[in-house]
């Protein structure tokens, strides 16, 4: 069976601003083009250097150029969040209500993704 590649837009994007893989991999500072080439065809992730590189030069949030890698992330983040907050619960700290703080805020953020109202 054949696994699925993870979907970016960095080919489009590059394109849409009429640039070559040389000039791009250039510009984010990657040695070659092949570095370019190998993300537009999904045979390898781009690196944060070049995620960051990214949203620099088009302006575009990694969620939107490469939506299966921050999907991917976030989801294994909130894993671990709600895991975190679970344990956490009950205990009275100071330092444990900063913790759920924070944590009820990352939920709360995740779920305003989730569900934005529709138009």
């Amino acid at each position: 069976m054949k696994t699925r590649r993870p979907l970016n837009y960095l080919r489009s994007y590059r394109l849409r601003w009429g640039l070559s893989q040389g000039e791009l991999a250039n510009l984010l500072g990657c040695k070659t083009a092949g570095v370019i080439s190998r993300i537009e065809k999904k045979l390898r992730a781009p690196t944060l250097k070049i995620v960051i590189g990214c949203f620099v030069l088009f302006g575009t949030p990694a969620a939107e150029l490469f939506p299966d890698i921050s999907g991917t992330v976030e989801t294994d983040v909130m894993e671990r969040v709600w895991a975190l907050y679970e344990k956490v619960q009950g205990d009275p700290s100071r330092k444990t209500k900063t913790k759920i703080e924070l944590l009820e805020s990352v939920i709360e953020r995740a779920m305003r993704r989730t569900h934005k109202p529709r138009l």
